[in-house]
């Protein structure tokens, strides 16, 4: 073999070699745009974007509750969420082996009243076939488990005794619930600004 035939070889390999490794970078971009896009279109609501963007039926995990969501309940429950005006944001993401690991805060009319800051939670998402096979909620950060159990007690336990037309709306994960809820709250914050302005008089 010359020198020059040898060469060329070994230019050709580089260029085989670069090239792969443009490609596994450019999958990896790929991950993080798709989970970026993901968010995203949680933030818009936007139930035809977020449902292409899984390999087939929705699975989250979230510590030991496992559900699967057909695209059908899957836009309700986007549809509940909308209704109080979800905010999510990545703080951190970073890729392990086949995996994205992400730290995600989500602030929503609902959280807000019933911890009075945003939820904060660490997440896995899984993919498939360049789309989001799994979603895991593995940690949570930022919630105050006993703040948040109180005050919904109490909203519950009022809405009970003033507003007992408005009962379920706890459970009740359709549109129609999340505007109800929203109601709930809305009650509840204006008894306890009446009271203040009572106290103030």
């Amino acid at each position: 073999m010359t020198d020059l035939a040898f060469k060329k070889i070994t230019i050709m390999l580089l260029c085989v070699s670069l090239l792969v490794s443009c490609n596994q970078e450019s999958k990896k971009m790929d991950k993080v745009a798709l989970v970026e896009k993901y968010y995203q279109a949680m933030n818009d609501s936007d139930y035809s974007k977020v449902t292409g963007m899984f390999y087939d039926s929705i699975r989250f995990n979230e510590m030991d509750n496992t559900r699967t969501f057909t695209n059908e309940r899957y836009r309700n429950l986007i549809q509940w969420d909308s209704v109080f005006n979800p905010k999510y944001q990545i703080l951190d993401i970073k890729e392990e082996g086949e995996e994205l690991h992400l730290k995600i805060s989500k602030e929503c009319d609902r959280i807000m009243f019933l911890q009075g800051r945003p939820f904060v939670s660490k997440e896995v998402i899984r993919f498939k076939e360049g789309a989001i096979y799994s979603i895991d909620i593995v940690e949570y950060i930022d919630f105050n488990d006993s703040l948040w159990i109180a005050n919904r007690e109490n909203l519950v336990s009022w809405i009970g005794e003033h507003h007992p037309e408005l009962n379920g709306f706890i459970y009740d994960q359709t549109k129609q619930g999340a505007l109800n809820y929203l109601k709930a709250m809305e009650f509840y914050k204006n008894r306890e600004d009446s009271m203040t302005d009572k106290e103030r008089n």
